[in-house]
């Protein structure tokens, strides 16, 4: 682009209408010009190094990073490798879905306000930050509202997660290496207790419907007792079934009497003497043991209060009670195993690598810094000779 300003500049005066003189004149200005120009490019380009150079070397505020490594892992182990092998299997829609779900979620909440909250509260997050020195990008006043200490923290964090290798990665740098360590050690802290916290809600809700069933199940068989319990009371007959039992035995035992009894009146009857002596006492016998035999069937299944009649509420009682005593228990036993299934799923976050700050500053990273502003000045010197020519191109017509 400078060739050919500089040929149409040298093209509109000709050689024949010019002296010699006059030409090396043009000529010479030309040169200045394209020097001049090149000057001018070059300090575009290196302006920007010179100011990084100089605020990183001078104005800068040293920075010491420290970078910790964890998971959150499940407590279910596989029992064999068939195990393992349908875990491996279904992992696309449990384990691995799970793994990544927790994984993002702690990675979120470090990156939250409530965690710089919770930092703030631990160690005084806001000494660690304040900063009152010359470099403006790291400048925070110790009286800096929420937003601004928000700004510092998310500018003194960078936590990552690795989905293939489900790992979280926190980086953390602070003005010096103890500060770095005690930030990422309270980091930690608050994030296991952040995967305790959801591990707690999840293992609530889980069991929920678990304890319901149990609470009811236990109403139940109270009130099946209670019913039981009362009509006893109101009957006094702890255990009908066995009055029953007793009953036939009695019933038994006086028909087996009165046969005897019916035998021994029609031997008596058989001698043909109505004046015999123990004619009378056989038929008082035989009628004694019948009226006997007839209470007692009026007893077992006479109308109103037979012992049929109760022996049919109280099984009906006794019935409910079973199926209520068998209902809690079978609910007890459901909520144990979903319990312990709960416990075999229990996540906990397990610290693979502890915070171990830098023994240097990794910030200002002077190289990189230098490298950067030699690319803006690059371009910045690319704009300006374009928008130069594009001027110049407008201007000439």
């Amino acid at each position: 682009m400078l060739s050919s300003t500089s040929a149409r500049e040298t093209s509109l005066v000709s050689s024949d209408e010019l002296p010699i003189a006059q030409r090396a004149k043009v000529r010479e200005q030309a040169l200045r010009r394209r020097r001049r120009q090149r000057l001018v490019t070059l300090g575009l380009v290196f302006v920007p190094v010179v100011l990084a150079a100089l605020y990183a070397l001078l104005i800068a505020a040293p920075r010491y990073g420290a970078e910790a490594r964890f998971s959150v892992r499940s407590s279910a182990a596989q029992s064999s490798a068939q195990g393992a092998t349908v875990s491996l299997l279904s992992s696309g829609n449990g384990g691995a879905v799970g793994g990544f779900v927790d994984g993002w979620a702690v990675a979120d909440f470090i990156r939250s306000r409530d965690c710089m909250h919770q930092l703030d509260s631990k160690i005084g997050l806001r000494k660690y930050l304040a900063y009152t020195g010359m470099d403006p990008l790291n400048r925070l006043s110790p009286q800096a509202g929420e937003d601004e200490l928000y700004r510092a923290y998310l500018d003194a964090i960078d936590v990552s997660y690795n989905m293939i290798e489900q790992i979280n990665v926190l980086r953390v740098s602070a003005f010096s290496p103890a500060d770095a360590r005690t930030i990422s050690d309270a980091l930690i802290g608050i994030a296991q207790q952040f995967v305790s916290n959801m591990d707690e809600k999840g293992i609530a809700d889980t069991l929920k419907v678990s304890k319901d069933a149990v609470a009811r199940a236990e109403q139940e068989a109270i009130g099946a007792r209670g019913a039981l319990a009362g009509w006893r009371a109101r009957n006094g007959n702890m255990d009908p079934e066995a009055e029953a039992s007793m009953l036939l035995n009695l019933s038994a035992q006086l028909e087996a009497e009165l046969n005897t009894a019916k035998i021994n009146l029609d031997k008596v009857r058989a001698l043909d003497n109505p004046d015999h002596p123990m004619l009378l006492p056989a038929q008082m016998q035989v009628s004694a043991l019948g009226k006997q035999l007839d209470d007692v069937r009026a007893r077992m299944s006479g109308k109103g209060n037979s012992e049929a009649n109760r022996l049919k509420s109280y099984q009906a009682l006794l019935n409910a009670q079973t199926f209520a005593d068998q209902n809690l228990a079978s609910a007890r036993q459901n909520y144990q195993q979903a319990f312990t299934d709960t416990l075999r799923l229990q996540r906990y976050l397990s610290v693979i690598a502890r915070p171990v700050p830098q023994a240097r500053p990794g910030s200002p990273n002077t190289g990189l810094l230098l490298i950067e502003a030699l690319a803006v000045g690059f371009v910045f010197a690319f704009v300006v000779r374009m928008a130069e020519a594009m001027y110049r191109e407008f201007r000439h017509g």
